[in-house]
């Protein structure tokens, strides 16, 4: 056993590849050494919970791994190159980005933190005796993080070091990479091995559970199953894990017991899974969300502020504050719902509150960069953070990383690839989600008909996944990962362009589009009813309704400037190197005294 301080351990910031000479000769007087730490309970847990306060760290989800996960056809960011986050979002980062090296950092951070409690916790007094269950469940959570922290590595990076131990003396520091198949296999069993020292969710999403652990598996299992960008070895060739077959299988087994275990189910209504995020709380009822990032209000967490409704605080008592707002979706991503789908106005709206006077206003088609996804606004913060916290950035609601949503779809995706076509089980899976999607005076024809019209082949309703995923998930930033297992990922960017270009050319396949639309806000003076949003109305205004120009706003030199803007979406996306994956930072190369090399990109 080593001695030096847990604490020390516990504020590993330098990168599994910095030298650790000098680390491990710092000394300090605290008496926690890894006999005391996980020789106590409490204490132990606390190790655990330090695991999660990495995710905290705006260098992850609270601020960067919003644009590490952007630049798909349903979310991304417009703007010229900055070389920090729009270029994470363009495909244009470089070497040199100072955004890329801290969040490697922190990941590695939060996996020494993970092997350290691994390696400590089945030799420790605790592990057999009083604590005996509870000390699996901290050991299992542990791994289930860690399995966490590589899945995301693995999808920006490719092939990564891979250590499973936490650092010793004499190690050797500089690690080579680790072929992903490999990690992902391991990862794979990892998960497995632990499940049953889980409890399922009782009444938080806060720590992982159970049920996050199976659709965690099932996730990192389709990825593995799924497409990605290889080597300069292999010719930068896009191509499945090597045992992929077996892989869609593990996933289905995985959904199909999580599902069959009846712990986690859909809420019926699909904007109240957001709101109750919202309002800090917890649907301890339905508990669809697995698990979500813990933040705290005034303190971390930046959704609803760099993601979400757009805010102005220009007025000089703003009623919710600031919120930039900087991740987009394109308009075509509002005109490709049903109309009658409740989803589209939890997703997307055509109204904001950007104006000077901290009122609802409409949009306008000319403003290419103002369509937001909806799902996180500060209009739904309980309580609100207006006034004196107005300025205050970071709204602190938990940021969800898997629903039990994601888990029904997984599951049609896999009986659909599995039986060479949908099976009635994944047809029902699948009509969950549509019918919470639906009023129920319409799902004869959005469910049943839908479905069946969808059932055809293997391939017809495989689409109908894809498309049902991107009105599902939209906002929530789990829609590039998914375009780059399936390899769609360039398809899915022109057919975006195309449909934008369409809209704004008025070509007959969008004629429902309005030219002008007419809209009043409601008396709750929160809302916009808009009376034609996929229509043209034809007569006089309404009585009550302001008349707001849509496509005929757009003159040649709007035209113009919208499709330079798009462009820039997917400025630097190559379609025939498929180079989705992110650079290493030129500090990491150095730093790992040159063992490691960007040789995944093209």
């Amino acid at each position: 056993m080593r001695t030096y301080s847990i604490v020390i351990l516990l504020i590993f910031l330098s990168g599994i590849f910095a030298s650790r000479d000098d680390y491990l000769k710092t000394s300090s007087n605290s008496t926690f050494t890894e006999e005391t730490t996980f020789g106590n309970f409490d204490f132990a847990q606390k190790a655990v919970y330090g695991i999660y306060s990495s995710f905290m760290h705006q260098d992850l989800h609270a601020n960067m791994q919003l644009f590490y996960k952007s630049g798909s056809d349903i979310e991304f960011v417009i703007g010229a190159s900055d070389n920090v986050r729009r270029d994470l979002a363009q495909y244009t980062a470089n070497d040199g980005n100072t955004q890329i090296a801290g969040p490697w950092n922190r990941y590695y951070q939060a996996i020494e933190r993970a092997n350290l409690c691994i390696d400590n916790l089945p030799e420790s007094p605790i592990w057999e005796g009083e604590f005996a269950r509870e000390a699996r469940s901290l050991y299992a959570e542990a791994v289930v993080l860690r399995a966490f922290c590589y899945y995301e590595i693995v999808s920006y990076w490719g092939d990564v070091p891979f250590p499973i131990k936490s650092t010793q003396a004499g190690d050797d520091f500089y690690l080579p990479k680790t072929d992903r198949d490999e990690i992902f296999e391991y990862l794979v069993q990892d998960l497995k091995d632990v499940e049953e020292y889980l409890s399922w969710m009782s009444s938080s999403a806060e720590r992982v559970t159970r049920g996050f652990c199976k659709g965690l598996r099932a996730r990192i299992a389709l990825a593995y199953a799924g497409y990605s960008l290889r080597n300069k070895a292999s010719g930068f060739e896009t191509r499945r894990g090597r045992y992929w077959q077996e892989y869609y299988k593990i996933a289905n087994e995985e959904c199909r017991e999580l599902m069959a275990s009846e712990r986690h189910s859909l809420n019926p209504s699909f904007e109240s899974i957001f709101r109750i995020i919202h309002a800090y709380s917890q649907d301890t009822q339905h508990k669809e969300v697995l698990w979500e990032i813990p933040f705290g209000r005034g303190k971390s967490g930046r959704i609803a502020q760099m993601i979400g409704m757009r805010f102005s605080t220009s007025p000089a008592e703003p009623k919710y504050g600031r919120a930039a707002a900087e991740i987009g979706v394109p308009i075509s991503y509002f005109y490709s719902f049903n109309t009658k789908d409740t989803r589209r106005n939890v997703s997307v709206e055509l109204y904001d509150y950007a104006n000077s006077s901290d009122r609802l206003s409409m949009q306008s088609l000319v403003g290419v960069n103002n369509f937001k996804p909806c799902k996180w606004r500060r209009t739904w913060l309980s309580p609100a953070m207006g006034g004196d916290l107005a300025s205050n950035q970071a709204p602190g609601i938990n940021w969800p990383i898997m629903r039990y949503a994601d888990v029904l779809l997984m599951f049609a995706e896999t009986e659909n690839e599995l039986n060479n076509g949908p099976t009635a089980e994944a047809k029902q899976a699948f009509a969950q989600i549509r019918m919470r999607a639906f009023p129920q005076e319409e799902w004869d024809e959005q469910v049943n008909r839908y479905i069946d019209s969808v059932s055809g082949s293997k391939e017809t309703f495989f689409r109908a996944i894809v498309d049902e995923r991107a009105w599902e998930f939209g906002g929530e930033l789990v829609r590039k990962f998914d375009l780059v297992r399936w390899n769609l990922l360039g398809e899915k960017l022109e057919k975006m362009l195309s449909d934008v270009n369409k809209i704004i050319h008025n070509d007959p396949e969008f004629s429902h589009i309005p030219h002008t639309i007419y809209w009043r806000t409601l008396e709750d003076n929160e809302t916009i009813h808009i009376l034609n949003p996929d229509f043209n109305y034809e007569g006089e205004v309404p009585e009550g309704y302001t008349a707001n120009r849509w496509l005929t706003d757009l003159s040649e030199s709007n035209i113009t400037s919208i499709e330079s803007a798009m462009n820039q979406v997917v400025a630097g996306f190559d379609k025939n190197k498929n180079n989705h994956l992110f650079p290493l930072s030129m500090s990491t190369i150095t730093a790992s005294n040159y063992v490691l090399e960007n040789d995944l990109i093209p």
